[in-house]
């Protein structure tokens, strides 16, 4: 029969906390120490997947309102974490990159949690640890089809 969801939620809310406790104990970088929060590390995430972005292709990606972004990209800006620069064709345009030190920040952060995982998760065998995996691929999986289906509504709603 298995777990009611609702006991699965109140036990997940319980342990969840205590498991990235655990992994974050393996970390000691920008966000850890508060001089980035975790908003602003996603942006950095997402502007190191690609040379530049137009801030309207930033708010769509990261699904955030145009003047969250905006004063996220201002304080990264300062901090030296991104460059912005006028777009050619359209002086109107702000395109925003990562600088080499954000881009130092994304991959710090990423190697300590790595570490982190790899750490806490030697204590399982490699068919749990895989187990693991199957069941969060399923649920990323999962949730991708639902923001696509919600996305094709509002655009259905908008014409």
């Amino acid at each position: 029969m298995g777990i009611s969801p609702q006991k699965f939620g109140d036990q997940l809310v319980e342990l969840l906390p205590r498991l990235m406790q655990e992994i974050s104990r393996y970390e000691n970088n920008s966000v850890t120490s508060g001089t980035i929060t975790c908003q602003q590390f996603l942006v950095l995430d997402q502007l190191s997947r690609r040379d530049a972005w137009t801030m309207n292709e930033l708010v769509d990606v990261l699904d955030i309102r145009f003047s969250s972004a905006t004063g996220m990209v201002d304080r990264l800006f300062k901090q030296g974490f991104v460059n912005r620069k006028r777009c050619t064709e359209d002086r109107r345009r702000v395109l925003v990159s990562i600088s080499a030190q954000g881009q130092r920040v994304v991959d710090e952060v990423f190697e300590q949690k790595k570490n982190g995982i790899i750490q806490l998760f030697k204590r399982l065998n490699a068919e749990e640890r895989q187990s693991y995996l199957d069941i969060i691929r399923k649920l990323v999986n999962s949730l991708s089809t639902a923001k696509e289906r919600s996305h094709e509504l509002h655009s259905q709603q908008s014409v």
